[in-house]
């Protein structure tokens, strides 16, 4: 099962009385709790009305290929003659009808995700702060959104009770209702509504009984937030034991047999699989047999299995034989689906299983295996902002920035001081990736110039030939760095 996130949080809005504290804050950790636990999420932030409104016909689109769909919005919401609006941060706040004609009506959302068709459809309002409305244009009305109603197959779930009024603050840096929303979705197979009756005690009891959480819900069957049941894939075309491979059981078949055995982390089983595996013709393997057998090849190489690394060292010649008429290889791309996505077939976020790329990007200036770097490619889209490098065709490279510091160090037995570079800076693009880190002998450890790019590739997920370092300092006067003991890089 695959699911697609649309989150929004709107706080910027143009007037400072309007302006919201935690919104932008409740989205964006919403957005990565969902990531985390399989959706694939787009997280848009202080969106104008036409933004807004793109992002939302695009996901309705994209929606179609997704078992579900699940719709989340921090910031202002409207009741207007009884319907429900979610406005941008230029929505018109003059009076009810500007508000009206530059906000998102709620059944805009609602009609496009049943359009799409997926099976769930859930979505999540913590939108009923203070009305931005001028008194007189309220239309007597009372605060919050409006109930509605919930079309076959779909949960609604708001921040308050209808009439009510949600507050902004209240969890640091995040609403009461989002912040319980984070607190409790990590609890394993817990049923949907369950699982919002927690937050609404959560949030009953954090605002002292002023905010009562309210769902409205329709939906068949039963859904959990965290059950390891969503794959970060979209239109793969092999078995969802396969992608989900932590599932993958053997129907006793050669090559089940030799995948169980790589599976094994036993080098004493392992080697013997892959000798049998030189006896199986790929006619005799299916897709998905081929693609987790490339999976499986990688990770025997990299826990040091000697055939496998040969393997990997011989990839364009060892591959050929399983490229089919169309030149897609099956087992290309499972060894490229491994390097970024877990055994549940999620989206690794970070340590990635890079170990080889260097061998196996080579194969990019190859057009024989040019599908299978479009297809991890288009596998990887939805995560850019997690990444630095694609390994797209043709190749590109990495253009990274880097600033020392240098310092002299001298050991007792030494006539004379060496100079050292304390890493202060790695910049792509202009933003800054060296995450804070405490600056101590406890903390810190120096390493050889070579060793440092080693580790630059690593956290960057590219191989050194496409790393290109702008420095100010030259490469040969660099001879020992001090680094954070776990150098971590990031976007943000």
């Amino acid at each position: 099962m695959n699911a697609l996130a649309l989150v929004i949080g709107n706080a910027n809005y143009t007037l400072d009385k309007d302006k919201l504290v935690n919104a932008v804050n409740d989205a964006e950790d919403f957005g990565s709790k969902l990531m985390n636990l399989g959706f694939i999420v787009k997280t848009v932030t202080d969106c104008t009305a036409e933004t807004f409104d793109r992002e939302i016909r695009t996901f309705g689109t994209e929606l179609e290929k997704f078992d579900v769909g699940l719709f989340y919005f921090s910031g202002h919401g409207l009741q207007i003659d009884g319907k429900n609006y979610l406005t941008a941060i230029d929505t018109g706040f003059f009076d009810d009808v500007s508000a009206k004609h530059t906000s998102i009506p709620l059944d805009l959302v609602i009609d496009y995700m049943q359009k799409a068709k997926p099976i769930i459809k859930i979505l999540i309002l913590d939108a009923c702060r203070d009305n931005p409305l001028p008194s007189q244009y309220r239309s007597g009305q009372v605060q919050g959104l409006a109930p509605i109603h919930a079309p076959k197959g779909t949960i609604i779930a708001f921040s308050t009770s209808p009439g009510e009024k949600a507050m902004d603050y209240g969890a640091g840096r995040n609403s009461i209702y989002t912040g319980s929303l984070l607190n409790h979705i990590n609890d394993p197979n817990i049923p949907i509504e369950d699982f919002f009756k927690r937050v609404r005690t959560s949030v009953f009891t954090l605002s002292n009984g002023k905010q009562t959480s309210w769902e409205h819900t329709s939906l068949i069957g039963n859904f959990y937030f965290n059950s390891g049941q969503l794959v970060h894939s979209v239109d793969l075309p092999y078995k969802p034991e396969y992608i989900a491979d932590e599932n993958f059981q053997s129907n006793g078949s050669d090559i089940d047999l030799v995948i169980e055995d790589l599976k094994s982390h036993n080098y004493y089983t392992q080697k013997p699989a892959l000798d049998k595996l030189r006896s199986i013709k790929p006619s005799f393997m299916d897709e998905s047999s081929l693609f987790l057998l490339g999976r499986n090849i990688l990770q025997t190489a990299i826990g040091g299995e000697f055939s496998a690394m040969s393997i990997i060292k011989n990839l364009d010649t060892w591959l050929q034989k399983y490229s089919d008429k169309d030149n897609n290889n099956h087992v290309l791309n499972g060894i490229l689906f491994e390097i970024y996505f877990n055994s549940k077939g999620q989206f690794r976020q970070k340590n990635f299983k890079n170990d080889l790329i260097e061998e196996v990007f080579k194969l990019q200036a190859n057009k024989l295996y040019t599908p299978a770097f479009e297809f991890i490619v288009k596998q990887l889209a939805p995560f850019s902002k997690y990444l630095f490098y694609l390994p797209t065709v043709p190749p590109m490279a990495l253009p990274i920035e880097v600033k020392f510091e240098p310092y002299e160090y001298k050991l007792p037995s030494w006539d004379n001081p060496k100079i050292a570079h304390k890493l202060i800076s790695v910049k792509h693009t202009e933003i800054e990736l060296l995450q804070p880190y405490t600056d101590d002998d406890w903390n810190t450890t120096m390493v050889s110039f070579e060793q440092f790019e080693e580790k630059l590739c690593k956290q960057l997920c590219v191989p050194k030939d496409r790393l290109r370092l702008s420095m100010n300092a030259k490469p040969e006067e660099v001879k020992r760095v001090d680094i954070p003991f776990d150098l971590e890089l990031a976007k943000s």
